[in-house]
């Protein structure tokens, strides 16, 4: 899986101007989510953001969009005015509530002991090397595949229902690390959600759309500055967003099926 993310990332063509959009290949099981862990992904509230496709981010796209973001304002100045990514675009777009508590808790816990209790596993303690970050868990920042290598696997026919838990905060982490918040790493995943996810239907309380959009308010401001050569935070928000403000650049689009399935907006395109 390592070498995979390796070869994912080197095959990135670095252009000149072009910012580097971090992201991460985010795609359910084959065999599909099973739905004891589905059951407890739609008690948390994020089904919408299951429903999300995977997409190729255009790096040009953002790029041109980036160099017209003023921080002073958080809008983007156009010709005809100035615009901007709006929490209600989140939530259409993502299908991620934005409605409930702000995102707020603590920064500095016993990470190691919250993966152990929510997780099933403590990552391990780092092996020195002096040209290497060997560490599996870097603050609250943990090793992508390394998690990922923990619950690849189909869900066990006689799995505990502490298990099945385990999975689906597994699979949340995933996709908040993939598609709402992630870093400029591209290799780890945050575990600062565990701890609104204890239990699991608690997520629900919060508003994961405003956290998310700060987050990318501040990726946005960052890689507007000159020296600025890469991006996080929801880059895909952002393509879908310039695709239904300005449809002339956006690719086909899906036609409708009868009947036409709940989910957000971004079913609508053909990537």
């Amino acid at each position: 899986m390592s070498f995979m993310l390796n070869l994912i990332l080197s095959a990135i063509e670095v252009v000149p101007g072009v910012l580097n959009c971090r992201l991460r290949s985010c795609k359910l099981p084959e065999h599909g989510l099973d739905p004891q862990i589905a059951r407890y992904i739609n008690e948390a509230g994020f089904e919408g953001l299951f429903k999300v496709p995977n997409m190729e981010v255009d790096h040009a796209l953002i790029t041109a969009l980036v160099e017209r973001w003023h921080p002073e304002t958080h809008t983007f100045h156009l010709p005809h005015g100035e615009m901007s990514i709006t929490l209600q675009d989140i939530e259409v777009m993502l299908g991620v509530p934005v409605d409930g508590l702000p995102i707020t808790g603590a920064v500095k816990m016993e990470w190691p002991t919250l993966c152990l209790e929510l997780l099933g596993h403590r990552p391990p303690d780092p092996i020195p090397h002096p040209h290497e970050n060997t560490f599996i868990l870097a603050g609250a920042r943990l090793r992508f595949t390394w998690l990922d290598a923990l619950f690849s696997g189909p869900l066990a026919a006689d799995a505990t229902d502490e298990v099945v838990q385990q999975h689906a905060r597994y699979h949340i982490l995933d996709r908040l690390g993939t598609i709402l918040f992630m870093d400029k790493s591209a290799d780890r995943v945050s575990v600062l959600p565990l701890q609104f996810l204890n239990p699991i239907s608690n997520a629900k309380r919060y508003s994961w759309g405003s956290g998310a959009l700060a987050w990318l308010y501040r990726h946005l401001c960052k890689a507007s500055e000159s020296k600025a050569k890469q991006i996080g935070g929801a880059v895909m928000l952002v393509q879908l967003w310039a695709y239904s403000r300005f449809p002339l650049i956006c690719p086909v689009m899906r036609l409708p099926l009868s009947p036409v399935e709940a989910g957000p907006f971004a079913n609508r395109y053909v990537i």
